[in-house]
């Protein structure tokens, strides 16, 4: 008898799949549900604004670094040297060579020898030939093509280039300056189509700024004390970002199964997973057009030992 009240027990224990497994411990929260205005965050970099690519024409190295980074550029003002070492080498040695030869021609005017007519024409020779290399020792100068601030990225003395590909160095505005950040055609729509955006940048100090104004597919603050400088990160939140009715659910819910995504979401303290259509990203977030209701919560963290049906214990956000 006792062994059958075992067996029905154990039977009982696997038909329940799993009734002695302990919770998994997750976070979940709510789907978001938007019924008109929607904020999100962004990581940025403070950049200049108007700001253009300095392209260096030649392939070679950069020989000569006439700037200081960080530095504020007139128009024209001359910024590296570019050149192939090779190239270099040899007119240092074309010169070397010319002077030579000059001193031997001095020499043999000097001791009316015969052979100044052949050191003359070798001079002529060897001029022609250092005045060429000249001319493409200067065809890799690069000059500032307008005034402003120097980016946070310019090149270094001694690197390698390829011409009209590599970037020597970017120059901008300092006031205003541009905040960029990673952003799909669906969230720029968004934004260019909500007129009271409210956008504000917090830096890693804490120090938080607002007045960003978005125009022409760009976040821009004005910066006349030039407080924000180059190359800072930056925490963007903008407010007031117009959308209809959506559900959206952050992109580190999302799991995949082959071309299909799906979420786990806490249903009476157990795991259960829901197939989802995505549709456009924005921020951390994407749309979700079907598979999902406004009270349904999703699990975002903890997947690790998660499985359909695995008990939970959840620290709702």
């Amino acid at each position: 008898m006792r062994k059958i009240f075992l067996l029905i027990c154990a039977a009982a224990i696997f038909i329940a799949g799993c009734s002695n497994e302990p919770p998994v411990t997750v976070s979940a929260e709510k789907v978001l549900a938007v019924k008109d205005s929607l904020s999100l965050t962004h990581e940025g970099i403070i950049s200049p604004s108007n700001e253009i690519k300095i392209f260096s024409p030649v392939s070679g190295n950069v020989m000569e670094k006439y700037i200081e980074d960080d530095a504020d550029i007139s128009e024209r003002q001359m910024l590296f040297k570019v050149d192939d070492l090779k190239s270099h080498e040899d007119y240092l040695q074309a010169k070397k060579e010319l002077a030579e030869t000059m001193t031997a021609l001095s020499k043999a005017l000097v001791e009316n020898n015969s052979a100044a007519l052949e050191l003359q024409r070798e001079v002529k020779e060897k001029q022609a030939l250092v005045q060429r290399l000249e001319e493409e020792e200067a065809s890799g100068i690069i000059y500032a093509p307008k005034a402003g601030r120097l980016g946070e990225k310019v090149a270094s003395r001694g690197m390698p280039v390829v011409g009209n590909e590599t970037v020597l160095a970017t120059i901008g505005n300092i006031n205003p300056v541009v905040v960029k950040f990673e952003t799909t055609d669906a969230e720029s729509k968004l934004l260019a189509a909500s007129p009271a955006l409210k956008i504000s940048l917090k830096l890693t100090d804490g120090t938080t700024y607002t007045g960003g104004r978005f125009k022409d597919g760009a976040i821009i603050f004005d910066n006349p004390n030039e407080i924000l400088h180059f190359g800072a990160t930056a925490q963007i939140t903008i407010d007031g970002i117009n959308i209809q009715n959506a559900l959206l659910v952050p992109k580190s819910a999302i799991r995949q199964n082959g071309a299909e995504n799906f979420v786990y979401i806490n249903k009476n303290g157990e795991s259960a997973i829901k197939k989802i259509r995505l549709g456009d990203k924005l921020g951390n977030y994407f749309i979700v057009e079907d598979g999902l209701t406004a009270d349904d919560v999703i699990i975002t963290d903890g997947f690790e030992n998660l499985r359909e049906g695995s008990p939970l214990n959840v620290n709702d956000k």
